[in-house]
């Protein structure tokens, strides 16, 4: 802008302020610093401050500022309302040359100026060129920083501090350690918070489904910091590794990219949940995902809906929930052939009646496996512990420890697949392949405590009297008021119930009565077992 210009009319101007997150060169400056300094230098050289745009805690390599954007598309438009853009320093505008050369040019075409308040780059062609250089240096300072940045990052997580960021639900943070200026944080649970936690993993392991979940926390009250829960909150909570103890660090490498898996930093925090627990729920929650399960049944209220399959030959479809009218007008429900429904009378399935098969199937379980007898013969395998027994179960557990690693460790790739881009969570390979995973965590981890309990117990024999306890207690949890819990206990021993014109027949696994008589009462699993033995399959011809 020449001088004779400024002497016909006064000059006006948009003031723009913006302070990163870091200390830039080491010479941040305020919001309020920089306004000041702008204000100051405007009624030295009667220039009218016009409008100010602040951008706070944003890079000056970004492209996407909100106020900065703004500001070029006012300065820009038709209305020509301003002369100068007023700065600060040229950091101030941008760290990134490409953005800043770019900006000028559409700045000038306009018959706009950029003025730095704290800068002289004087006139004409040195001025593009002094603008040019320091722009360079500008980028390179940001590089500079932003590798120093991560640096101090990485190292501060292999310290075991906490790097910042959204503070997961159940914890805070406390200063750790303070170095000079530097307070060090780390993670410690918050009671209050941590309890809600523990019930919602409690309550997931139990079978109960998110929706209901999400009521039972709002319809007392619970809140997550203020905000009411929701099935997308309550699925971040459900698969947050932090809670089992730690978490990692994934900040960039010195070239900007997203480290591989086995460059993740571990770092401890207090444990809420312990592993088992965590991955139980998980794989409960993969084997019930869309992708997995159709909602209608994961969400289902029939006592055996997603194990109810048609068992004639050459169908195995499903079985669904169908509902009819007696002649005295009420309502009942039956078992039908989904394929039988949906293309016509080619199977032959006959429909059965709700009540009648849930009762058949409950009192078969209760009285045809967990009766103490019966019990006894299914896992004599458990009971036997002599020397060759006991090599094979050593041998056992390390193959299987082994196995639980290499699954862990294919999930950690999994979920950096998506950190990269190079996959999306709704890819169906990804999502079965993730649930896959996780099912055979599960049943490994059962199988590893059954071989633990039976190794450490030694030559100690099973009496009569804790396999009658145990029968009794898993049977009253059959025999709940609450069908949610019924079924979700059925579960546990009945991976398949199979309709046909022949009768009834149940399938399920031993790995559930094996960690139930190892480890006590047993616990949703979560997942049809995988390398377990079926026990024998009850068939009932009287339907």
């Amino acid at each position: 802008m020449s001088r004779s210009a400024q002497r016909n009319k006064k000059l006006k101007a948009y003031l723009y302020l913006r302070l990163s997150v870091d200390k830039e060169d080491g010479n941040a400056q305020s919001i309020e610093a920089q306004r000041h300094a702008g204000v100051d230098y405007a009624r030295r050289n009667d220039i009218e401050i016009v409008r100010e745009y602040v951008d706070s805690g944003l890079s000056g390599t970004l492209s996407k500022r909100p106020e900065f954007n703004r500001m070029i598309e006012d300065a820009t438009s038709d209305e020509r309302p301003v002369n100068i853009v007023l700065i600060y320093r040229q950091a101030r505008f941008a760290r990134n040359t490409r953005l800043f050369l770019n900006t000028m040019h559409t700045l000038s075409e306009c018959g706009v100026e950029m003025v730095s308040i704290t800068e002289n780059f004087g006139q004409g062609r040195n001025k593009i060129i002094s603008q040019t250089i320091t722009a360079l240096m500008d980028e390179q300072r940001a590089i500079d920083d932003s590798i120093y940045t991560r640096k101090s990052r990485r190292e501060n997580a292999r310290k075991g501090f906490f790097n910042g960021g959204p503070v997961p639900f159940g914890y805070c943070t406390y200063v750790a350690q303070v170095d000079g200026d530097k307070q060090r944080m780390k993670l410690k649970t918050r009671p209050e918070e941590a309890a809600i936690v523990r019930e919602i993993f409690d309550w997931a392991e139990l079978g109960r489904g998110g929706r209901w979940i999400v009521k039972t926390l709002n319809d007392r009250g619970s809140t997550l910091r203020g905000a009411k829960f929701s099935n997308g909150n309550l699925a971040g909570i459900l698969g947050r590794t932090a809670y089992t103890g730690r978490y990692f660090d994934k900040t960039k490498d010195d070239d900007g990219n997203v480290p591989d898996r086995e460059d993740w930093i571990e770092v401890p925090c207090p444990q809420i949940i312990n592993q088992d627990q965590f991955e139980r729920v998980s794989a409960l929650r993969a084997s019930r995902a869309p992708t997995r399960m159709p909602p209608h049944v994961a969400a289902g209220t029939s006592l055996l809906s997603g194990i109810a399959k048609c068992g004639m030959p050459d169908c195995g479809a499903g079985m669904t929930i169908g509902s009819g009218t007696s002649r005295s007008r009420k309502k009942y429900y039956y078992y039908k052939c989904n394929c039988r429904t949906n293309v016509g009378q080619r199977c032959r399935c006959p429909n059965v009646r709700r009540e009648v098969l849930d009762h058949a199937v409950f009192s078969a379980v209760q009285k045809r496996i967990l009766a103490p007898d019966r019990l006894r013969d299914l896992l004599k395998g458990v009971l036997d512990l002599s020397d060759q027994k006991r090599q094979k179960l050593e041998e056992e557990l390390s193959q299987a420890s082994a196995e639980r690693t290499r699954r862990r460790t294919a999930i950690d790739r999994l979920l950096a697949l998506i950190e990269d881009g190079v996959m999306k969570p709704s890819d169906p390979e990804f999502a079965n392949r993730l649930a896959e995973n996780r099912e055979t965590i599960a049943a490994i981890t059962t199988r590893i405590e059954v071989i633990e309990s039976q190794l450490a117990r030694s030559s100690r024999k099973v009496t009569p009297a804790v396999i009658e306890k145990f029968s009794k207690q898993v049977v009253e949890k059959l025999q709940d008021e609450d069908n949610t819990l019924r079924s979700a206990y059925l579960r546990m021993f009945v991976s398949e119930v199979s309709v046909s014109n022949r009768g009834i027949q149940i399938s399920g696994s031993k790995s559930v009565l094996e960690r139930g008589l190892a480890k006590g009462l047993p616990r949703l699993e979560g997942s049809v077992p995988i390398f377990d033995q079926k026990w024998c399959r009850l068939q009932d011809s009287n339907l």
